[in-house]
């Protein structure tokens, strides 16, 4: 599960007053997603009578300098588009933030989408029992994802004999969530929903990314045919830097970009790695878009993961869908299909060999293989995808109970 969420601030709602209802004892925060979100295409939903309430993210619903941000789909794509299709299927929306652990139902819910074990369980207890409920979840079944970060960790101190703390664990139970919804809908491929197999309506979906401007038509194949990014969110460990480090520096032809936020103990394990090596390059944050992100994205003609544990990440999806040719563990729960590599062992042999089979083949291999990934993207992976698959998931768990 990515919990890189935005949070809600104390400021944050004291400028927001309109936008929100709360009580001032307890501050819970509570977002009418019909009466303050204009969506185009809408107009059909007039006074739903059913009320649905989601727990996820309230924060990317609010407009900055008058508009919703669309540069970046996780999350907070995904906690627009959830709510949208609540309101195509006729449902008034309530939206309170994942974290919020003091807010109580105060009416009576038709469905509950819950995300993370935070607040889960205090609020299905407090809601009628006639009322849907939904699991939502940005990754694999959460015992599994800290299982095999453990065993990435215990396999960085085997092989280099370092000790780093678990950089991406989740700590809040969500078994509950689990076992007491109606369905679950996760992130990822069946790969993804395989991790749930024990549980009996489970429901995959794809993550999404927001078009822009940008074509590779200029782009030299040739010359960036050596060159792979790592752009991940946090969890140097988790999301495989370690491994791509002891790769690239054994073969210093190819070059390994790195757009990740470095944690300090990393650092100090794979200092000479990170500073000493010519064809290791540190890329700082860059805004999207921007001519310095359009620039790293003509840079590189891969995108490379060596993750254990996802969803989707969204980072992976916006190179893709940029020309980037996805070479990414199975973990990493995207379909590679015929335009990119899935990775078997994730290990250091096999990311030596992979990237030094795939900057020898030819240059129009390359072109083919980024105009495959585009054409993927445009296929399943624009939001109007996510949403018709987020209504249809909804649909079939509410059909499900209602014929129970």
């Amino acid at each position: 599960m990515n919990h890189a969420f935005l949070k809600k601030t104390t400021n944050t709602l004291r400028n927001n007053l309109g936008t929100f209802m709360r009580n001032r004892n307890t501050r819970q925060v509570i977002l009418n997603f019909n009466e303050f979100l204009q969506n185009p295409g809408l107009n059909n939903v007039v006074n739903p009578e059913k009320m649905a309430l989601v727990s996820y993210l309230v924060e990317p619903l609010l407009p900055s300098q008058g508009k919703r941000d669309t540069s970046t789909f996780s999350n907070a794509g995904i906690a627009q588009y959830i709510p949208r299709a609540l309101n195509e299927l006729g449902y008034t929306v309530d939206i309170i933030n994942y974290d919020n652990k003091r807010f109580v139902p105060n009416k009576k819910y038709d469905l509950f989408i819950g995300h993370g074990g935070i607040n889960f369980e205090t609020i299905v207890k407090k809601l009628d029992d006639a009322c849907i409920t939904i699991y939502f979840s940005t990754g694999t079944y959460w015992k599994e994802w800290n299982r095999v970060e453990k065993e990435r960790l215990d396999a960085l101190q085997k092989r280099r004999g370092v000790t780093l703390p678990a950089d991406r664990q989740i700590e809040q139970d969500e078994e509950y969530a689990n076992v007491n919804s109606d369905g679950i809908i996760c992130l990822g491929n069946d790969h993804a929903k395989k991790t749930y197999d024990k549980y009996s309506h489970v429901i995959n979906v794809n993550n999404a990314v927001y078009s822009d401007t940008y074509i590779p038509s200029n782009k030299n194949f040739n010359t960036s045919r050596n060159n792979f990014l790592f752009f991940n969110g946090r969890g140097n460990v988790h999301k495989g830097l370690d491994l791509l480090l002891e790769a690239f520096t054994t073969q210093t032809e190819q070059h390994l970009y790195v757009r990740q936020n470095i944690e300090s103990d990393f650092f100090k394990a794979y200092e000479k790695e990170l500073t000493e090596y010519s064809n290791i390059h540190i890329v700082p944050y860059l805004e999207k878009p921007s001519k310095e992100f359009f620039s790293l994205m003509d840079t590189c003609n891969f995108v490379i993961s060596p993750t254990c544990a996802e969803g989707q990440p969204g980072s992976i999806i916006e190179c893709m869908a940029h020309g980037l040719i996805p070479i990414l563990s199975k973990e990493a729960n995207i379909d590679t299909k015929d335009f990119g590599i899935t990775l078997t062992e994730n290990s250091v042999n096999e990311i030596i060999q992979t990237i030094k089979i795939v900057s020898e083949k030819p240059t129009e291999w390359h072109k083919s293989m980024s105009n495959l990934t585009i054409n993927e993207i445009q296929n399943n992976y624009l939001p109007e995808h996510f949403l018709k698959n987020m209504n249809t998931a909804i649909h079939e768990i509410v059909k499900s109970r209602t014929n129970q």
